[in-house]
């Protein structure tokens, strides 16, 4: 039975595993001091700290080194499934925002929802505990490559990771 139910788990549906990594991201890109605008965006960063083997991967992506075919089917697959996260990235910002972890505002001007950190003791002790350090590192890696990407719109940030021919035939 417990073999069963392994095989049952999926880890990127786990919502605790992905509220730790969106609020290690939040935490890593100072969205308590600044919002994260439109949190679609988060579903790539998510995708990138998943493991350190995307990092490198989103290293080779961002530099435009020469891809090999089986990096082209790997930057397709790290698209769709940075895609297939955000409806679960919502679900989780609905129920962080429950908790009065973050807040969620609607932007006019872009017509987009924004990611703001608030302070919470229950995220005060994450941090205290140590829990969130390697996502940090990740984070702050990512931040690193993608300087700004705190308000980059999405289609500059998919653009800047996937290029702009390979995401306009994707989407299509």
């Amino acid at each position: 039975m417990d073999s069963k139910k392994r095989m049952m788990f999926i880890l990127e549906e786990d919502y605790y595993f992905i509220t730790i990594k969106l609020l290690s991201i939040l935490k890593a890109l100072d969205c308590d001091k600044k919002p994260f605008e439109d949190y679609r965006k988060l579903g790539i960063v998510l995708e990138a700290i998943k493991s350190e083997e995307n990092i490198i991967f989103l290293q080779k992506l961002i530099h435009h080194s020469q891809l090999n075919i089986f990096d082209s089917d790997k930057a397709i697959k790290f698209f769709c499934d940075s895609r297939l996260n955000v409806s679960v990235i919502k679900r989780v910002l609905f129920f962080l925002e429950k908790q009065n972890m973050v807040e969620l505002t609607r932007s006019i001007k872009n017509s987009n929802i924004n990611v703001t950190l608030k302070e919470s003791e229950a995220f005060n002790n994450l941090i205290e505990m140590k829990i969130l350090d390697e996502d940090l590192n990740r984070c702050f890696t990512v931040r690193k490559l993608i300087p700004r990407i705190r308000s980059l719109k999405l289609e500059t940030l998919q653009k800047k990771v996937f290029g702009y021919d390979e995401v306009s035939k994707w989407e299509d």
